[in-house]
C-alpha cells in the first residue's frame, strides 16, 4: 500500500511539472502562478560533511570498519523517507533503484577513498532525488539524518549523529550559553521559576523560585511552549533580557532588565546531615569539579562544628565528561592511577594519574550508585574504591565503560563516536560490568548494623567475586551478567543506602570494618 501511495505522489507530481511548463509557455499573455520549489541540496557542502563524517568514523571508531560499509549502509537510509528506493552494491557498482528500476549506476571507489566515497554518496542522492517526490521534498538535515543514521547503525549503541539544532544543545550542556541562570516550569500563563542559579544573573537581579515570568522582552508567555520560553531568554553574552514577572499576591507586576551571562548548569547540590556533607552530583559538565571542591571548602571553613565525613551521591548520575570524572577523582586522592583508556586511534591511548593534595584526606567517604549510575560516574567510584580512599554502596552500576569522543561536521552537526574503553585501577573494564558496592542494599535486610555485620561475616565470597569481577574477560558477556545479577538494582529501597553511609561515618569503627576488607581482597587476588 505505502509503494502505491508513493506511485501516485510521483504520478501527481509529473502532473504537476506538466501544469508548470503550460503556464510558462502562456506567461507572456498574463501572470502565471508561482509553484513552491523543491528544498535546493547544497552538494558541495554535503560532499565535506560525508567526507569528514565518513573518514571520521573509520579512523576513530573502536574497531575496525571501512568507509565504503558506512557509504553503502548509510544510502540504505535513504528507504526510511521513501521506501521504493533501493541501494545495492553489486560487482563493484553501487546501484540505485526506484521500485526495482535502475535510476544510476555509480562505480564503486577505492573501500577506504572517503573523498571519492562522499561524492559517490552525494551523486546517488541527486538521482534518487530526481526520481522520488518524498526525497525531493526532503530538507538537507532529514537527508543527511537519514545517512548518517543508517551509518552508524553499524556501530556500537553510544555512537550517534546530532542535527545541527542538536548538536548546539549539546555544547550548551557541556560548555555553557548565554542566560540568566534559571531552571522552570511552564503553565498556561508563563514560566515559574524553580531553580535559581547561585551566583548567576538571575539571583543578582533577585530573582525567587515560585516567581511566574509573565512577559520576555514584551512578548507574553500565554501559552508558549517551554523550549521558545527558553529561547527568549536565552541570548548573547553581555546582551540584555527584559522580564515581567509577578510574585505571589503581590498586584503590582515586577519589571527587570538582567545582563546575560555564560551560564554552566549546576550539578552539584550539598545537604547536611549529622555533620555529614552529602554532594549529590547529577552530571559531569565543565565545572563540576570546581563546583564540588567549593562546596566543600565553604561548608568545611564556615561550620563550627567539624565534619563527620563525605557523602558522594552517584545515583542515577549518567555521566559526562571524562576530563571532570579525572578531576572530581583527583580531588580525593594524592596519587596513583584514576583510569586508562584504551582503541585503537593512538590518541586514545591514556592513563590518566593523581597529581594534586587531597581534598578531605583525613575525613571517611562513602560513594552510593545503583543500576543508573554510568560512565563518568563509575571512573570516580572504581577509582577510589580500588585505591581504598572511599566504600561503594548501593547496588551494580551500569557498565557504561566506553569514551565518546565528539566530531563536529561542517554542517554544524556533530558525531559522537566511541573510540575506547575504560579500565580501573585495578585492571579490569568498566564495559557491561560496572562497579561492585562493598555493601550491596539490593539483596541485604535488618537494620543498618546487621547489614554491615553481615558484609562482614560474608568476606570470604565477598572477596571471590570481586575476584571475579576484575578477572572478567571483556568479551564474556554471559559472565559479566552473571555477576551483575550478584548485587542486582533496585528502587524499592533508596533510603537505606543513606542511612548507611550514615551509620558507617557516625561509627568510625563499623567504618574501619568494612575498609578493611579491602587489603583481604587485594591478597586474594595476589
Amino acid at each position: 500500500m505505502k509503494q502505491a501511495g508513493n506511485r501516485i505522489k510521483r504520478l501527481m507530481a509529473r502532473s504537476q511539472f506538466f501544469a508548470a511548463a503550460v503556464l510558462l509557455l502562456s506567461a507572456c499573455a498574463g501572470p502565471a502562478t508561482v509553484t513552491e520549489p523543491s528544498p535546493s541540496f547544497p552538494a558541495a557542502e554535503a560532499r565535506q560533511t560525508f567526507s569528514v563524517g565518513f573518514r571520521q568514523i573509520s579512523d576513530r571508531f573502536i574497531e575496525n570498519i571501512s568507509v565504503r560499509k558506512l557509504a553503502v549502509e548509510g544510502l540504505k537510509g535513504l528507504g526510511t523517507i521513501d521506501d521504493a528506493i533501493q541501494i545495492s552494491d553489486t560487482d563493484g557498482t553501487i546501484q540505485v533503484q526506484s521500485e526495482g528500476n535502475l535510476i544510476r549506476r555509480l562505480v564503486a571507489p577505492d573501500a577506504n577513498d572517503a573523498n571519492a566515497w562522499s561524492r559517490l554518496t552525494v551523486d546517488a542522492i541527486v538521482a534518487a532525488r530526481e526520481a522520488s517526490s518524498p526525497l525531493g521534498e526532503a530538507n538537507v538535515e532529514r537527508l543527511y539524518e537519514a545517512v548518517f543514521n543508517a551509518s552508524i547503525s553499524l556501530l556500537d549503541p553510544f555512537s550517534r549523529y546530532s542535527s545541527a539544532e542538536k548538536a548546539s544543545r549539546n555544547r550548551e550542556r557541556r560548555s555553557g550559553f548565554g542566560g540568566i541562570g534559571v531552571r522552570f516550569t511552564t503553565t498556561q500563563e508563563g514560566a515559574r521559576i524553580t531553580e535559581v542559579f547561585d551566583g548567576a544573573p538571575s539571583a543578582r537581579a533577585g530573582l525567587k523560585p515560585d516567581d511566574l515570568i509573565t512577559h520576555v522582552n514584551g512578548h507574553p508567555l500565554t501559552g508558549v511552549k517551554r523550549r521558545n520560553i527558553s529561547k527568549m531568554i536565552k541570548g548573547a553574552v553581555g546582551s540584555t533580557v527584559e522580564l515581567r514577572l509577578r510574585r505571589g499576591t503581590r498586584p503590582a507586576a515586577i519589571e527587570l532588565s538582567i545582563r546575560r551571562a555564560r551560564i554552566i548548569s549546576p550539578t552539584v547540590y550539598l545537604q547536611e546531615r549529622k555533620n555529614i556533607l552529602f554532594l549529590r552530583v547529577k552530571g559531569f559538565n565543565k565545572r563540576t569539579a570546581r563546583q564540588l571542591s567549593q562546596l566543600i571548602a565553604s561548608a568545611r571553613k564556615h561550620r563550627k562544628r567539624p565534619i563527620s565525613g563525605l557523602v558522594l551521591d552517584l545515583r542515577s548520575n549518567p555521566g559526562g565528561l571524562l576530563s571532570q570524572a579525572v578531576r572530581v577523582a583527583d580531588l580525593f586522592l594524592s596519587e596513583g592511577r584514576i583510569v586508562s583508556t584504551l582503541g585503537r586511534h593512538p590518541a586514545s591511548l591514556h592513563n590518566y594519574n593523581a597529581h594534586r593534595a587531597e581534598l578531605g584526606h583525613d575525613l571517611p567517604m562513602v560513594i552510593l550508585v545503583n543500576g543508573r549510575s554510568a560512565s563518568a560516574s563509575e571512573i570516580v567510584a572504581a577509582a577510589l574504591q580500588d585505591q581504598d580512599r572511599a566504600l561503594v554502596i548501593g547496588s551494580a552500576s551500569f557498565g557504561k565503560g566506553t569514551v565518546q569522543t565528539v566530531i563536529p561536521l561542517p554542517n554544524k552537526g556533530e558525531l559522537i563516536l566511541t573510540w575506547s574503553r575504560f579500565i580501573t585501577p585495578s585492571g579490569y573494564f568498566l564495559n557491561g560490568l560496572g562497579v561492585p558496592p562493598f555493601i550491596c542494599t539490593s539483596l541485604l535486610s535488618g537494620t543498618v548494623s546487621e547489614m554491615v555485620d553481615a558484609t562482614i561475616s560474608n568476606a570470604p565470597n565477598l572477596a571471590r567475586m570481586i575476584e571475579q569481577w576484575r578477572n572478567a574477560s571483556p568479551s564474556a558477556d554471559d559472565e559479566k551478567k552473571r555477576l551483575k545479577s550478584i548485587c542486582p538494582t533496585t528502587d524499592l529501597r533508596p533510603d537505606m543506602d543513606g542511612k548507611l553511609a550514615e551509620y558507617l561515618i557516625g561509627n568510625r569503627d563499623a567504618y574501619q570494618r568494612v575498609m578493611s576488607l579491602s587489603p583481604a581482597i587485594a591478597s586474594a587476588i595476589n
